[in-house]
């Protein structure tokens, strides 16, 4: 037998309960891991508290990473035809259940399509289902053979580890900013090293971001949090200019230091990673005419933004993409950029803060929501 946390009801951390169900033995074609770290991301908070669908009891958790406890028969390699054996430190990205037209029409992005899965946010399985062991906060993870399976460095810490997921998520939105009118760059469109970048909100995500725009080649890049811990961290990663929300405390005040900073003009690209429709909102008043805008941090029905469709949007001429999750190849980028950032010493292990037990879950996702750490809270089941 072995333990997973599962959510039995929506609203509250209250309905996380510890529940134990048989270890799982690998049917063909699939891998089973054992769970190494795992990540509470703002997604599980948004779970919990019932603003995302979730089947009931359900198993959450999906920043995870594990090592190879078991392969099933016929597998011997993974996504990208690397050999898999026991014991090798692996994650896995997007797969597809059911096929659908947006699978079969747009198969680099399964984030749309209706068969979308994931381990810790599918609406496809619950806790009860065998093998039971579909999320993160858990001792062990079953993937399908549907699931892409991507094995990671072996030289890298558990806390590095870890992050492969929110990475995917920042190099998925910086892939999504380079798609703003790439092929004129000359004219400062798409990205390039001489543009100025905004990152609203510096949690774990945000973080992210920077590491992503700095291994990318960006050299100006500035962050905006209330938390001076994080605006700190946040440099570590990337960040050449911070904005604290305690010293400059509207928008209008922010608006002109982002001009300065820039040179005059705003932002050419902004991410708002913080996950307020307010901050969506102000992502206009910092951004430049013609520039680009990227939401990803409001991946949940948070509330609305008020925009004013002509003096926002079409007079600005600005780009707006939406960012949800990432393709299921992703996590090759992410990998990549792991690797370069621990090439050049850029200690992204940092954005996991602290490392709690399994019991401790139902708590720690409350503090992570309450943004009373520093950075990124990891569980480690076993």
């Amino acid at each position: 037998m072995a333990k997973a946390m599962v959510l039995t009801k929506q609203g509250s951390t209250d309905y996380l309960e510890m529940r134990e169900y048989p270890t799982p033995a690998a049917g063909p074609g699939d891998v089973v891991a054992d769970v190494g770290l795992c990540g509470i991301c703002g997604t599980d908070t948004h779970q919990v508290m019932g603003w995302l669908p979730a089947p009931v009891p359900h198993a959450i958790g999906h920043e995870w990473f594990g090592r190879v406890r078991e392969l099933g028969e016929g597998v011997e390699s993974d996504a990208t035809g690397q050999p898999l054996k026991k014991g090798d430190p692996i994650a896995s990205s997007i797969g597809i259940s059911e096929p659908d037209w947006y699978s079969r029409n747009l198969p680099d992005r399964p984030n749309v399509s209706s068969g979308f899965e994931e381990v810790g946010i599918s609406t496809a399985h619950t806790a009860d289902d065998p093998p039971h062991f579909w999320g993160g906060f858990a001792e062990h993870v079953y993937l399908p053979s549907y699931f892409p399976v991507y094995k990671l460095p072996s030289d890298m810490d558990d806390k590095e580890l870890v992050m492969v997921e929110p990475i995917a998520v920042a190099t998925r939105a910086f892939k999504r900013a380079q798609g703003s009118l790439a092929g004129h760059t000359h004219a400062g469109a798409g990205t390039d090293p001489s543009q100025t970048v905004v990152i609203q909100g510096m949690g774990p995500i945000g973080m992210c971001h920077a590491l992503v725009c700095n291994l990318f080649g960006m050299t100006k890049i500035i962050g905006i949090d209330k938390i001076p811990e994080r605006l700190e961290k946040g440099r570590r990663m990337g960040l050449t200019d911070t904005i604290d929300m305690n010293e400059l405390s509207s928008p209008e005040e922010r608006q002109k230091a982002v001009k300065r900073i820039s040179g005059g003009e705003g932002a050419d690209v902004v991410f708002e990673t913080a996950g307020y429709p307010s901050a969506f909102e102000e992502s206009f008043k910092l951004v430049r005419m013609g520039g680009c805008i990227v939401e990803v941090g409001n991946a949940a029905e948070t509330g609305k933004s008020q925009i004013s469709p002509f003096a926002d949007v079409c007079q600005k001429d600005v780009d707006v993409f939406g960012s949800f999750g990432y393709s299921k190849g992703e996590y090759r980028t992410a990998t990549a950029t792991m690797v370069k950032a621990k090439r050049m010493g850029v200690p992204f292990g940092e954005i996991v803060a602290e490392v709690r037990p399994l019991e401790e879950l139902p708590e720690q996702i409350t503090r992570q929501g309450e943004a009373k750490a520093p950075g990124r809270i990891a569980i480690r089941p076993r």
